[in-house]
């Protein structure tokens, strides 16, 4: 047979094409996952607001996601924060200090409260104090309208 080729049986695909495209693949979806998801409580039992609107588009830049719970506790960054006037001074000096501004002034953060329903107006006021005190004057709360959460 003088078409056969001899050492057939031992031919291998050349799998470096596709592993370099797995690898980019891998890498594009590293690049534009959400990590902002990971700031958002799902134990809250958010309030139901009937006048709720969508988050407008200025507020989609820097963000300090703040959770109350029903407990009193406070969660951000993923972690509960057992003082929140500490921890909200640190992000205020932190935010300050990479913005170039001097600490106190008003900082271009928006500051999203996410609140149990249960709490109580006094909870929500000592964290809002505490944000207004070190700079940040910028607030969005979240309420559930229809089922959907939104900032309201």
């Amino acid at each position: 047979m003088s078409g056969s080729i001899e050492g057939a049986d031992q031919c291998e695909p050349n799998m470096v094409p596709i592993l370099d495209m797995v690898f980019q693949l891998i890498t594009f979806f590293m690049l534009v996952i959400n990590f902002k998801a990971t700031a958002v409580d799902r134990e809250l039992n958010l309030p139901v607001i009937g006048s709720a609107r969508p988050v407008e588009e200025e507020t989609q830049g820097e963000m300090l996601v703040l959770n109350l719970r029903a407990n009193g506790e406070v969660t951000a960054r993923g972690k509960v924060q057992p003082n929140i006037e500490g921890f909200i001074g640190v992000e205020a000096r932190t935010t300050a200090s990479v913005k170039g501004l001097p600490f106190g002034s008003p900082l271009p953060v928006m500051v999203v409260i996410r609140a149990d329903r249960t709490i109580t107006v006094q909870s929500l006021m000592k964290v809002v104090n505490a944000c207004r005190s070190n700079g940040f004057d910028r607030f969005d709360f979240v309420v559930i309208r229809s089922g959907k959460p939104k900032a309201g």
